[in-house]
C-alpha cells in the first residue's frame, strides 16, 4: 500500500539560495517537525549519494505513541536549481522525495512531493499516517517559507 503528499510554495528567495538550503537534510531539523537529524558524507549531495535520516511521528496525537524511523537515502536525481529527489529505504518501506524548483522575477515556485510504499505495521496504520503527515508537511512548507525569509533579512 502506498500514499503520496503533493505540497506547493511560493518563497521570496532565489532558486540557488532554497536549492543550496533544502539539499541539505542536516538542516532539515530546523524546518520539517518530523525530521529529528541527519547525516551525510558530503555537504553537496549530487546523484549517486547516500545520507542517513531519523523521523519521528506519531499517527495519531494522542492515542499512538511516536514512531522512529531511521531512512537510508541515495540521491537519484541532482539538476542544481531546479530538481532534486532521493530514494530511502526504511524497515518496513520505500520513501521517495522529490523537490522542484521554479523561479520567476525573485520568487521561487517551489513543490516538495513524498511518496511512502509501506508493509508490515506501518501499512496498517498508513491512513493515519497519511492524515498526520499531510498536515506536518503543510507546517513545514510554512515553516521553510519563514526560514528563508529569515536567511533573506539577514543578508
Amino acid at each position: 500500500m502506498s500514499i503520496s503528499i503533493h505540497n506547493e510554495i511560493e518563497i521570496e528567495v532565489s532558486s540557488r539560495d532554497l536549492y543550496n538550503y533544502v539539499t541539505q537534510p542536516w538542516l532539515w531539523h530546523e524546518w520539517h517537525p518530523a525530521s529529528q537529524s541527519a547525516r551525510a558524507a558530503h555537504s553537496y549531495l549530487a546523484t549517486g549519494d547516500e545520507f542517513t535520516e531519523v523521523v519521528e511521528i506519531q499517527p495519531l496525537v494522542p492515542l499512538f505513541p511516536s514512531m522512529t524511523r531511521n531512512i537510508t537515502y541515495s540521491v537519484t536525481e541532482s539538476v542544481p536549481f531546479h530538481t532534486w529527489e532521493a530514494e530511502g529505504q526504511i524497515k518496513d518501506g520505500l520513501i521517495r522525495l522529490r523537490y522542484d524548483f521554479e523561479e520567476k522575477g525573485g520568487v521561487t515556485f517551489f513543490s516538495r512531493s513524498m511518496d511512502l510504499d509501506a508493509t508490515g505495521f506501518t501499512r496498517i496504520l498508513l491512513p493515519l499516517l497519511k492524515l498526520r503527515m499531510e498536515k506536518l508537511s503543510m507546517i513545514a512548507l510554512t515553516r521553510l517559507k519563514e526560514k528563508m525569509q529569515e536567511k533573506r533579512d539577514e543578508s
